[in-house]
């Protein structure tokens, strides 16, 4: 029997190293581990796990959008999102960006192998939400998340490969479409209806 290959996705050393050992005594194999959305994401293409476990709150590119990115691009790859936040609106928001399963944080070790063992086989767990039709592109999302994490407007074009003028035309085009007049309504109100991809507290390292 060919073993599942999972890729695990969490900012935090501990959980990730708690998650392949588990893992690994179940008898998956763990092929990758990184510590953003954005490096998970560069696994996920050069790896083609069967399964990513990623946490839904990352910095960079957080997990919802990694999870939109492997839905629309890594189809053959399954996403078990795995959270602190229970609560009806994250689970929704995991189940339009295509994710499989959405496991807490406080789970047991065998919820979390039975949900990448049965997204491996390519079933959900997650019911279908209601559609929510998103207005912004998925950069737009992106550039949101980072200037909510207190990126600058140069790092922002530097992490993303594109030019200052680039980032600011997606900045301005987000504003105009929330109808945001400056920075701090911008994030508050791509939060307020779940558009920007990016964890509801101050920052990627500081939890509730």
């Amino acid at each position: 029997m060919v073993s599942v290959r999972t890729v695990i996705v969490d900012d935090h050393t501990l959980v990730r190293e708690g998650i392949a050992r588990i893992l690994a005594a179940a008898g998956f194999s763990v092929v990758g581990q990184a510590a953003s959305g954005r490096e998970g994401w560069r696994l996920v293409r050069e790896l083609a796990p069967d399964v990513a476990v990623v946490d839904a709150a990352l910095p960079e590119l957080s997990g919802i959008e990694l999870c939109r990115r492997v839905r629309e691009r890594r189809r053959g790859v399954a996403v078990v999102l795995i959270s602190m936040f229970d609560d009806a609106e994250w689970r929704a928001e995991a189940a339009r960006a295509g994710a499989a399963a959405y496991v807490l944080k406080g789970a047991a070790p065998e919820d979390l192998v039975d949900a990448v063992r049965r997204a491996a086989r390519g079933d959900s767990l997650l019911p279908p939400p209601p559609p929510e039709a998103s207005p912004l592109t998925a950069r737009e999302r992106e550039v949101i998340q980072l200037i909510a994490e207190g990126k600058k407007t140069s790092e922002i074009a530097q992490l993303l490969s594109r030019s200052v003028a680039t980032v600011r035309a997606h900045k301005a085009s987000a504003m105009r479409k929330l109808g945001a007049h400056t920075t701090p309504e911008l994030v508050r109100k791509a939060l307020d209806r779940g558009l920007g991809g990016v964890p509801r507290y101050g920052g990627p390292h500081e939890r509730p």
